[in-house]
């Protein structure tokens, strides 16, 4: 338990004190068909939504702790959860295809700079993290494969960091990732003007089976932001799409 924050046996995050007064900026939506949603804001710095409220965190500009408070994991929003894949996806046996496990897709990945992010040298990854549940320290853990960079960016071993330039870190830029550790196509004025970093290695490919060593394994897992550098200002909005398809049983 650290600074308001309990993971329960439930898998369920508990938030009490100031902490739970601190703004939610994430939602899972339905949209039209099977398909889903993750939208979440982005703030750099810290940011207070309306008047005399708390501010939501800036970004962790650190590298991910465990230890810590959920910031420090890279975590902004405690609420809003990605489902993660339990079973190995399934691929065709022969000329037969039969899928019966739930099957997790993230189409694509959406950044929409809100406000100009400052310096344009910052460099950011986004992946998932876990707590342990009922953790008295309130711990967190990077979800693998792919630890730190299952949406955008690299793990460390694949892919290239994001670097938020003067084009992708522009208020008004849109930027599309839909390939694992594919290049991603920056949008200004709905022009493609230039083509930036990578997107994470969960993107355009049928989620892998999470690894990590816990028991029972989590459904589902925080979204983590880490960025290099010290930001000044900038805000922008995260969109994940996905669609779960298959034998569901979320």
């Amino acid at each position: 338990m650290t600074s308001g924050f309990w993971m329960n046996q439930d898998g369920l995050p508990l938030q009490f004190g100031t902490q739970k007064a601190i703004p939610e900026i994430s939602g899972d939506y339905v949209i039209y068909g099977e398909n889903r949603e993750v939208e979440t804001y982005i703030p750099f710095v810290p940011t207070t939504w309306g008047t005399g409220n708390v501010s939501v965190p800036g970004v962790q500009t650190s590298a991910f702790s465990g230890t810590g408070t959920p910031i420090a994991a890279g975590i902004q929003s405690m609420t809003t959860l990605m489902p993660l894949q339990i079973t190995a996806p399934q691929t065709a046996s022969g000329s037969a295809l039969t899928l019966s496990n739930t099957q997790i897709f993230i189409e694509r990945v959406e950044l929409v700079t809100i406000q100009q992010v400052l310096p344009i040298t910052l460099t950011m990854n986004v992946g998932l993290a876990l707590a342990t549940a009922g953790s008295p320290s309130g711990s967190f853990v990077q979800v693998t494969p792919n630890a730190g960079g299952q949406l955008i960016g690299t793990d460390g071993t694949s892919g290239t960091t994001l670097t938020l330039t003067a084009v992708v870190g522009d208020t008004g830029s849109y930027t599309i990732f839909n390939r694992p550790f594919g290049v991603g196509t920056a949008f200004h004025g709905g022009v493609p003007v230039v083509t930036v970093g990578t997107g994470g290695g969960w993107v355009g490919v049928a989620m892998p089976l999470v690894t990590n060593a816990i028991t029972p394994l989590p459904t589902n897992a925080f979204i983590s932001t880490l960025v290099t550098g010290t930001p000044t200002a900038g805000l922008m909005k995260m969109r994940i799409k996905y669609f779960i398809y298959g034998n569901i049983s979320y």
